[in-house]
């Protein structure tokens, strides 16, 4: 049986992107999120209606949520469509993300983010995220 989002997204994945860094993320059961790339943490709700999340921290304090509706429940469902999003990090990563998931990975795409090096040989046009759970992390 498919897990739900939620249950699926709980616990510590390794994530490298097409742009050369590379981290942990952790997401806990009860709401909290962190990584280890840039120290970041914050707060995450779910619904099917939305997907909120909340970054911690004084240079978020005035930043709105990140914001992507009508996520489906089965995780199945929610990783593999693309999605519109609002507020946080749309600003700088776009406005859509595409989620699918390639065998044990789980890749993002942020299909409108430019890294504003034009011409530049390590030039990037969309932002790509793939996550592997830790072995042993549920």
């Amino acid at each position: 049986m498919e897990k739900a989002i939620t249950a699926f997204a709980k616990g510590s994945w390794r994530f490298t992107t097409n742009a050369g860094f590379d981290g942990v993320l952790t997401i806990t059961g009860d709401g909290k999120w962190s990584e280890t790339r840039l120290g970041l943490s914050g707060r995450w709700e779910y619904d099917p209606s939305r997907l909120k999340i909340i970054m911690d921290g004084t240079d978020s304090e005035n930043a709105e949520p990140y914001i992507i509706p009508s996520v489906p429940e089965p995780a199945k469902d929610a990783l593999s469509r693309a999605y519109s999003m609002n507020g946080g990090w749309s600003q700088s990563v776009g406005d859509k993300v595409k989620a699918r998931r390639d065998k044990d990975a789980v890749i993002l795409e942020f299909e409108d983010f430019s890294d504003g090096s034009a011409g530049s040989p390590e030039h990037i046009e969309s932002l790509i995220f793939t996550l592997t759970r830790l072995e042993g992390a549920t």
